[in-house]
């Protein structure tokens, strides 16, 4: 039974709206392995979102090959045959430093799906101990903020992905497994206020589970936030690398969606929601 499922619990299949391939620069997985993956797991969809690293700090930076990638995943979508439908993403650090770049890049394609994310606030990493060098744990928490409510406010994106990717940080630099947002309340609905006024969605990321860093995130008590400032639209992603984690600790995410009294879940086709009653 997935981790986090309650007795008697019974939920649909949902597809994935955040994985990685090949593609992106901390990837083997071939795209056909994480699609076959998500057939697998009974999905009848799945979006392979690979990174696009436009920040020259990130590791990644430079890898990306848009006409390589769309090339190979159109290639994965004929090879599969309608098995499995294929939507074509990207996740993108920093989107709203970068619009001109990214704007470049989605005008070529039609791409499906668009996830912001942050990895980076000004030099500082959000997922190791050494973004909270020189700072205070308020500090370091109204920093990220700050910078994540400029990102929904500026970026292009459909889905605002991992949006506690802080966690990460937190969990090297002091060893928590979860947070308490209370104290941060205000700043935390500015963020998710905007996501809801633009109608992009929230993702539900689990990939914190099989870390051993606690359960997926945001949580229950930010998701309801989300939907007290209008939120519509909730996404579960697994931010896969490897073909067997695709959709891992959904059940758990499922459990926590509904909590906060969300009904549906939403998938992005051709950037457009649609979605899927639970």
């Amino acid at each position: 039974m997935a981790s986090g499922l309650t007795c008697g619990t019974i939920f649909p299949v949902i597809p994935d709206s955040h994985t990685h391939t090949c593609f992106s620069f901390d990837s083997q997985a071939l795209p056909e392995e994480v699609c076959r993956a998500a057939g697998a797991r009974g999905m009848r969809e799945v979006a392979l979102t690979d990174h696009v690293d436009l920040n020259p700090l990130d590791g990644g930076y430079g890898y990306f090959r848009p006409e390589e990638h769309w090339s190979g995943l159109q290639d994965c979508r004929a090879r599969l045959n309608g098995r499995v439908r294929v939507h074509i993403g990207l996740e993108c650090g920093e989107p709203h430093l970068f619009r001109q770049e990214l704007s470049a890049i989605t005008a070529a394609h039609e791409y499906d799906v668009i996830l912001g994310s942050i990895h980076w606030v000004g030099n500082r990493p959000v997922e190791t101990a050494a973004f909270f060098d020189g700072l205070d744990f308020r500090a370091g928490i109204v920093l990220y903020l700050d910078e994540l409510a400029r990102l929904a406010e500026e970026g292009d994106y459909d889905i605002l992905a991992h949006l506690d990717i802080i966690r990460r940080a937190v969990f090297h630099r002091y060893g928590w497994t979860e947070l308490d947002w209370t104290p941060y309340e205000a700043r935390m609905r500015r963020v998710l206020r905007i996501v809801a006024e633009r109608g992009k969605a929230l993702e539900v990321n689990t990939s914190y589970r099989r870390r051993g860093m606690g359960p997926p995130g945001p949580s229950v008590q930010v998701l309801r936030w989300f939907r007290e400032e209008g939120g519509r639209f909730v996404t579960l992603g697994s931010d896969a690398h490897r073909p067997e984690d695709v959709g891992a600790d959904f059940g758990e995410a499922l459990d926590m969606v509904r909590a906060a009294g969300f009904e549906s879940i939403a998938v992005f086709r051709r950037r457009t929601p649609y979605r899927i009653p639970i």
